[in-house]
């Protein structure tokens, strides 16, 4: 028989920690540091020719049955306790084991399981763990759920093709199960975290935005901050008109009564276009756009918000009337510009709001709807940064207070596809007469405002302008 040699990495390190393999002859067996082989099972018992011990001994054993071959002595029988558990059957006789030994050593199917096996087990764990930990901050539940079974079937591919192809083992159940038990940690660290964010994003916004703009948070709220910074918003002020001489004519339960009756449909007006609501200052509303999530529409939809306000205000006529409450008419300021958005207030106090002199002057505004009787002003940054499809009457340029530059003010008439042809008209005349007027044609401007005050749609500005063209006549600027 030939004689066994133990094979080492490295040759030098003759140690039972360095052991690779026996090789017996030209047989090469793999074998760990005890110096034991994984046996490669063909399958269930019987997987090989079982000749009786009885016949060998009696002569009447098919001889060429064991020529050539390695014939194995061993007991099947339950009484002579030889009888194993193995990964192919819970009652299989041992020396069938030895039988699968032999056989995988003779066709070279004996499995390796490296030394650094356990360095393998290792990386795999890492590698799992780093993959899902990335998947869980950038992909969806969904996306982190293929990766998962994609990092489960890369694993049991690769470890099935160097099972087969070369014999070698590597860690296949603890990283399956480990990558199923990581992604449910995963999974619930993320519902519970992003439930936890919605709660708080809620709490922070729900009575300020609309439900969607919240669900919009809670989907990115990298884009949400709470520190003050600068941006390009729109600001919109509201008030109702006498608001004092109504409230002395009700009680105190009627006056709150009208009051939510009323600021009801304007909030929900104002969520609608995607408006963040400031404050309520009795019967006042602040709102913004473009904060918390940033609207490159800001402008446009503060537009469509104040118009649709006057228009919400009229729906509560009947409804008033019928109560016994007085009519209600409100004022629309609206200015877009800088400003500093942000939680601000004291360590008692805090609220999300905007300031600056932007802000300052959408008040402004607000309050001069009165003087140019209108229910809507906008400055001329607001015209300019929203929809260019719109009409707009130009008012005046007035300075507000603080300021040394007039701002240009104008009252949106709505989309000019929905203006009647006479109100057009009205527009590209009242355009004339302004360019008149800067021109110090006093004559020409003031028959052109007074023929238009005269006509079917008279206005409050052209009787103002008349009056300014009067006193400017002999007190020339």
């Amino acid at each position: 028989a030939p004689p066994v040699q133990f094979e080492f990495d490295p040759p030098e390190a003759r140690s039972a920690a360095n052991l690779e393999a026996l090789r017996i002859g030209a047989v090469r067996v793999p074998v760990d540091e005890r110096v034991t082989a994984y046996v490669p099972y063909r399958g269930h018992s019987p997987s090989f020719d079982y000749i009786s011990a009885t016949d060998v001994i009696h002569g009447t054993a098919d001889l060429a049955r064991l020529r050539g071959k390695v014939a194995l002595v061993g007991t099947t029988a339950a009484g002579l306790k030889d009888l194993r558990v193995t990964p192919v059957g819970q009652a299989d006789p041992g020396v069938e084991v030895h039988a699968n030994l032999v056989s995988g050593m003779l066709d070279g199917r004996v499995k390796h399981k490296a030394p650094y096996y356990d360095g393998i087990h290792a990386v795999l764990l890492l590698l799992i763990a780093l993959a899902l930990a990335l998947g869980a901050t950038r992909l969806s539940p969904l996306g982190n759920g293929a990766l998962t079974l994609g990092l489960i079937a890369g694993l049991v591919a690769l470890a099935f093709g160097l099972w087969s192809g070369a014999n070698f083992i590597i860690p296949l159940g603890t990283p399956v199960l480990f990558a199923l038990v990581l992604f449910l940690l995963l999974s619930f660290y993320g519902y519970f975290i992003e439930s936890r964010g919605k709660r708080e994003i809620s709490k922070l916004f729900g009575e300020y935005i609309p439900p969607e703009l919240v669900e919009e948070m809670a989907a990115n709220p990298q884009a949400v901050s709470m520190e003050g910074e600068k941006r390009q918003m729109t600001v919109l002020f509201s008030d109702v008109r006498g608001f004092t001489t109504i409230s002395e004519k009700l009680d105190s339960k009627e006056l709150t009564d009208l009051m939510n009756r009323f600021l009801t449909p304007l909030t929900k007006v104002i969520q609608q276009h995607r408006g963040t609501i400031d404050k309520y200052m009795g019967d006042a509303i602040m709102a913004f756009w473009g904060a918390p999530l940033k609207d490159e529409n800001h402008a446009s939809n503060a537009l469509k918000a104040g118009l649709e306000m006057t228009q919400a205000v009229r729906g509560l006529d009947a409804e008033f009337e019928k109560k016994g409450w007085p009519k209600l008419y409100i004022g629309v300021g609206l200015n877009t510009g800088e400003m500093v958005v942000g939680n601000m207030g004291s360590e008692f106090r805090r609220a999300y709001t905007v300031m600056g002199d932007a802000v300052n002057l959408g008040s402004r505004l607000e309050g001069l709807t009165k003087e140019y009787g209108v229910y809507m002003i906008v400055s001329e940054a607001t015209r300019n940064a929203g929809p260019q499809d719109w009409a707009y009457r130009e008012l005046d340029s007035v300075r507000v207070k603080g300021k040394n530059e007039p701002v240009a003010i104008y009252e949106p008439l709505g989309p000019k596809d929905q203006l009647d042809p006479g109100l057009r008209n009205d527009l590209a005349r009242h355009r004339g007469a302004m360019k008149l007027y800067r021109a110090q044609l006093w004559d020409q401007a003031e028959a052109e405002f007074f023929n238009l005050s005269q006509g079917g749609r008279p206005h409050r500005v052209y009787e103002l302008f008349l009056e300014r063209i009067l006193f400017l006549r002999y007190n020339p600027p």
